[in-house]
C-alpha cells in the first residue's frame, strides 16, 4: 500500500484524525471539538439534513494533508457512534445541531459522511459504528495482532463509556446487521420500569452501566434520601458548592447537576452507601450485558474499553462474576483492551487500510 490512509474517530464532544503511512506509522494527528454549531442545516418534510459534520471532516483532512505534506491519500475510515445507515449517521443522540428549527426537532436527523468525503477526495471511504470499529482495531492491532489467520478469531468488544455498546468478530468477519447497527446490547432491557435510557426506553443496560446512567442513578437515589441522610452522605459532601446545603428542593436539585461518574466512584471508595449501590447497579447491568454477548456470539474473549472501564478496571471482576450467572456457553475471557483509549481510532485505521488494499474491512 503506497500513500497514506486517514482514520476519523467521531465522538459527541471531539473528533480525532490520524494519517498513517504504508508502514503503519502515524504521520499526523489532530483533535477538534465536534462541531454542532454549523449553519449547514436543511429541513425536509421527512427529516433534517446536517452537512456541518461532513464539512468539518473535509476541512480537517485537507489541513492535515497540506501540513504533513503526505503522499497521496488512499482511503478514509470513519468510526462513529451510531445509528448509521447507508453511509450516514441517523439521529445520533450525542450530536444534535444547534441550527435545527423548533418545528423540526422531533424529526430524524440525517448526517451524510461517506458520499461527501468520497466526492471530495476521490478515494474509498468506509463508515462503522464505534464498537464495530473498535473490534476491528482489536483484530488487527490489539488482541488479534499476532494471529495471522483472522478467520480463527472469535472475539467481542464492549465499551462502558457515555453509553454501553458492543462489536463482534466471528471467524473472519464483523457481525454488522442489515444497516451496520448490530451489537446494540446496551439497549437490552434488564429491569422492567427501570431508569429511563437515552434511547427513550426504560431499564436498559445503558441506563445503569454507562457514564450517563451512573449520574442519573446517583441523582435519582439522592433525591429519595431524607435531608438528614443527604447531610451525612460522603457523595453530597464531595459536590462543589458555596456555603451550607440548604433545604429547598431547587437548591439541592441544582447541586445534583455537579455529579460526575468520577465523584460517584470516589464516594463509593469513601464508603458512601448510595454511591456503592449505584456502582453495584452498573456492575449488575454490565454483567447481564456481557452475558448477552457471550450467549449471542460465543466469543473466546470479550475486550472491554471505554472511559468508565479504563478509569476503573476494578469493575471487571464483579462484572465477569455477574456474567457467569447468566450464560449457557463456555465462559469467554474478559480483559481490558490493550489499545486503551485509542481502540476506536485504530479501528478507523484498520478500516481505511483494508479499503486501500482493495478489500472489505468486514472480512479478513
Amino acid at each position: 500500500m503506497l500513500g497514506v490512509v486517514a482514520g476519523f474517530d467521531i465522538g459527541g464532544t471531539k473528533i480525532s484524525l490520524v494519517l498513517v503511512d504504508q508502514e503503519g506509522e502515524p504521520v499526523f494527528r489532530s483533535i477538534e471539538p465536534t462541531d454542532s454549531t454549523s449553519g449547514h442545516v436543511e429541513h425536509t418534510p421527512e427529516y433534517t439534513i446536517y452537512d456541518g459534520l461532513g464539512a468539518q471532516l473535509m476541512r480537517m483532512l485537507r489541513a492535515a494533508l497540506l501540513e504533513s505534506e503526505a503522499p497521496p491519500l488512499r482511503a478514509i475510515g470513519i468510526v462513529s457512534a451510531g445509528p448509521i445507515r447507508n453511509g450516514d449517521l441517523w439521529s445520533p443522540p450525542n450530536i444534535v445541531p444547534d441550527g435545527i428549527a423548533e418545528s423540526h426537532r422531533d424529526l430524524p436527523r440525517r448526517i451524510p459522511l461517506v458520499e461527501p468525503l468520497r466526492r471530495a477526495f476521490s478515494c474509498p471511504v468506509g463508515l462503522l459504528n464505534d464498537c464495530n470499529g473498535a473490534v476491528l482495531g482489536e483484530v488487527y492491532f490489539g488482541l488479534g495482532r499476532e494471529t495471522p489467520d483472522k478467520a480463527t478469531l472469535h472475539l467481542a468488544y464492549a465499551t462502558i463509556s457515555t453509553g454501553f455498546g458492543v462489536g463482534a468478530w466471528d471467524g473472519g468477519r464483523l457481525i454488522l446487521g442489515k444497516d451496520g447497527n448490530a451489537g446494540e446490547i446496551g439497549h437490552l432491557v434488564t429491569r422492567i420500569d427501570g431508569l429511563r435510557c437515552g434511547c427513550g426506553h426504560c431499564g436498559c443496560v445503558e441506563a445503569y452501566a454507562s457514564g450517563s446512567g451512573i449520574v442519573t442513578n446517583a441523582r435519582t437515589r439522592l433525591l429519595a434520601l431524607s435531608e438528614v441522610e443527604r447531610e451525612a452522605s460522603p457523595l453530597v459532601a464531595l459536590l462543589p458548592r458555596d456555603g451550607r446545603l440548604g433545604p429547598p428542593a431547587r437548591e439541592f436539585g441544582d447541586l445534583l447537576g455537579e455529579i460526575t461518574p468520577a465523584l460517584v466512584f470516589d464516594a463509593a471508595e469513601k464508603g458512601d452507601q448510595t454511591a456503592r449501590a449505584v456502582i453495584e447497579d452498573a456492575n449488575l447491568a454490565a454483567g447481564i450485558g456481557l452475558s448477552a454477548i457471550a450467549n449471542a456470539y460465543d466469543p473466546e474473549v470479550i475486550s472491554v474499553g471505554g472511559a468508565i472501564a479504563l478509569a476503573h478496571p476494578e469493575i471487571l471482576d464483579p462484572i465477569r462474576e455477574e456474567m457467569l450467572r447468566h450464560i449457557n456457553v463456555v465462559p469467554p475471557r474478559v480483559v481490558l483492551t490493550p489499545l486503551g483509549a485509542h481502540v476506536t481510532e485504530q479501528g478507523a485505521v484498520a478500516l481505511a487500510r483494508r479499503l486501500a488494499d482493495g478489500g472489505s474491512a468486514t472480512r479478513r
